[in-house]
């Protein structure tokens, strides 16, 4: 029963299904092969490498890197719920709001709620960071790989 709380191989199997869901879902289109199928093959990858991982300890008969109760890990759980809170605002809101706005704001949410000392400078660290993230994701994504994304509802006329 420890082996199967073992983080390891939940890690294999979350990246497993998510890598695989992706992988179903891909085209069979040319442009498929720049980013989604790419992707889903590098996250099959880590599972595998997970996988193995959990294999290797096992033949070498050490304990597993077990996950602990709920309870001993109640700020863990919080802050999981949190950000799993700001990720769905941000899926829902991603067709109306746009990519971009949408991807600045769940990103400065998401930095400042897990900054750990909320000073002045982590703050401005927690927008400044993002700020940049999302200036050279949109060059990357539009004037390099020429990549659509989601433009906002709410702001077409």
């Amino acid at each position: 029963m420890n082996r199967l709380a073992d983080r390891n191989l939940l890690t294999a199997l979350v990246l497993l299904v998510i890598g695989g869901v992706f992988f179903l879902k891909s085209g069979s289109d040319s442009k498929d092969w720049g980013f989604p199928l790419l992707a889903s093959y590098v996250v099959l990858a880590a599972s595998a490498a997970f996988f193995v991982q959990v294999a290797v300890t096992a033949i070498l008969k050490r304990a597993p890197d077990a996950i602990e109760g709920l309870r001993e890990n109640r700020e863990v759980v919080i802050d999981l719920a949190v950000f799993c809170a700001i990720i769905l605002v941000y899926v829902l809101l991603l067709r109306k709001v746009g990519f971009w706005l949408d991807s600045f704001v769940m990103l400065v949410a998401t930095s400042i709620y897990l900054t750990v000392d909320r000073t002045r400078r982590n703050v401005l660290l927690a927008v400044v960071v993002p700020l940049a993230s999302c200036i050279l994701a949109y060059v990357v994504f539009l004037e390099i790989f020429y990549v659509p994304l989601p433009e906002g509802s709410w702001w077409e006329q």
